[in-house]
């Protein structure tokens, strides 16, 4: 499992070439890097594109024809594979080494399993065509703990950090952290998830308020919103005494909600128990803000 590692200052923009066995590291993904000023980091692989600094970076989408598929073959207590059959796209070799399988439902439903790291290539699992059988091999000594039937349903997930890429508008998956912008394509590299960063801003910042993965601009941030749902409101009845009813935003910015007449009988419901509209995953604080465009200072906080 990944541990953690206190390093020297520079440490942190090191780069490292990969083996060729699998995606294989120096370090296993999510080692953890701590610097003297316990500004924090996490080992991962980069995709086949080049790290651009200060960017926001998340880990790759799930696929669905992954995900809650029914195993092919029951699993016995102490065996130390699970297998399921895809519904769409193909597995490449090794691209779940270091990850989660979990029985999300039925027979061994609540038990998750950590696959195997490639230190050969093949090691965790050999590919597996869109509707074929994926077969991963846990770590040593993970074994499953309640037998698996064919009824079993099984999901398969990525490590976080492997071949992470720049986040989607808003997040399309878990946070891997900000790059330093020093590594080139394909390789392993350190990526922050605590303490002060620079990171792209997007629109106006505020000091001192929590930000959040950017909506509208792919791997930045902004300040925290959280955006309501409206529901149950009445037809409106015209009349020349209304009342406005506004939101204001941590910048000071007005927003209509809702028009509501005074008159007696003819007053506009208002729902504003919904949930979030529109969330994004909470990444820090903002420390030292920058116009829209630039890079703000921010104290990342970025879950483990």
């Amino acid at each position: 499992m990944p541990r953690t590692f206190y390093g020297p200052y520079g440490e942190n923009n090191s780069t490292y070439a990969n083996a060729g066995n699998a995606n294989l590291g120096r370090f296993r993904m999510g080692h953890i890097l701590i610097l003297p000023d316990q500004r924090q980091y996490r080992f991962a692989l980069n995709d086949g594109t080049a790290e651009v600094a200060g960017r926001l970076y998340q880990s790759v989408v799930s696929l669905a024809g992954h995900t809650n598929i029914v195993a092919d073959v029951a699993r016995a207590i102490g065996a130390t594979a699970v297998s399921a059959t895809l519904n769409t796209t193909a597995a490449a070799v090794d691209i779940y080494a270091e990850g989660i399988s979990h029985i999300n439902d039925v027979d061994g439903e609540g038990y998750a399993y950590r696959i195997k790291r490639a230190m050969t290539a093949g090691a965790a699992h050999a590919s597996a065509t869109s509707t074929g059988v994926l077969t991963v091999n846990l770590e040593p000594s993970e074994t499953v703990q309640v037998a698996l039937t064919t009824s079993s349903d099984v999901s398969f997930t990525r490590n976080r950090y492997h071949q992470v890429l720049i986040t989607a508008a808003p997040p399309t998956g878990g946070l891997a952290g900000v790059s330093p912008g020093v590594c080139a394509a394909d390789r392993f590299y350190w990526s922050q998830v605590q303490g002060y960063a620079a990171v792209l801003a997007s629109g106006t910042m505020r000091e001192g308020l929590p930000v959040q993965a950017g909506l509208t601009t792919a791997g930045s941030v902004e300040n925290r919103k959280q955006r309501l749902q409206g529901g149950g409101v009445t037809a409106l009845v015209v009349t020349a005494a209304l009342a406005y009813y506004y939101l204001v935003d941590s910048g000071g910015t007005t927003t209509l909600n809702a028009i509501i007449t005074t008159t007696a009988g003819t007053t506009v419901g208002i729902d504003a128990s919904g949930g979030i509209a529109y969330n994004s995953p909470t990444v820090g604080q903002c420390i030292k803000p920058n116009a829209t465009g630039d890079e703000a200072l921010i104290d990342l906080q970025i879950p483990a």
